[in-house]
């Protein structure tokens, strides 16, 4: 029976011990850095509602502004802009020049609105607004408020490209 040399029982364990000290699994790419964002959010984001949900009530007929600010803002300035035959309480927005709104605030504004005659009247708010670092930035939501006057019936694509597709009886050369 032939014997296994000692050194060689000693050696193996080191030897494979270094191997797997030296021996690295390979190295994984890093991700690749985001992309620049190409539209990037405001800071101020402006929403619209009419009031009341149903018409009819008691209550008088409002549009009720919701502005957000995500991040600090200065010299924030809001008005009110309205069709002919729709009158509105701009009084209601703030009139000072320059308030601040700091990051996560959410300041709601009640209009009343009075319609002269039956409709669909678009109604804009116009906001600007100062960053930090100087920059003046402007931006309006909008809305098409109805007064006594129902939604049209069927799909209404807001200015969406659409084209009607006739089906044909046989493929055409």
């Amino acid at each position: 029976m032939r014997r296994t040399p000692r050194f060689l029982i000693v050696a193996l364990p080191v030897v494979l011990v270094a191997a797997a000290l030296w021996i690295r699994p390979a190295s994984v790419p890093r991700p690749p850095s985001p992309l620049p964002e190409i539209e990037p959010t405001l800071p101020l984001t402006l929403e619209l509602r009419a009031l009341p949900e149903r018409p009819g009530r008691a209550e008088p007929p409002r549009l009720e502004a919701t502005l957000k600010a995500s991040g600090d803002l200065q010299d924030v300035s809001l008005s009110l802009l309205l069709p002919e035959g729709l009158d509105g309480d701009r009084g209601v927005l703030p009139d000072e020049r320059g308030f601040r709104l700091r990051a996560g605030e959410k300041r709601v504004y009640s209009v009343p609105l009075q319609a002269r005659h039956a409709g669909a009247f678009p109604v804009k708010i116009d906001a600007s607004f100062r960053l930090p670092d100087g920059r003046i930035l402007h931006t309006q939501q909008g809305m098409l408020w109805r007064s006594n006057s129902a939604a049209p019936e069927g799909r209404y694509n807001a200015g969406a490209y659409e084209w009607m597709g006739v089906p044909v009886g046989e493929p055409q050369p």
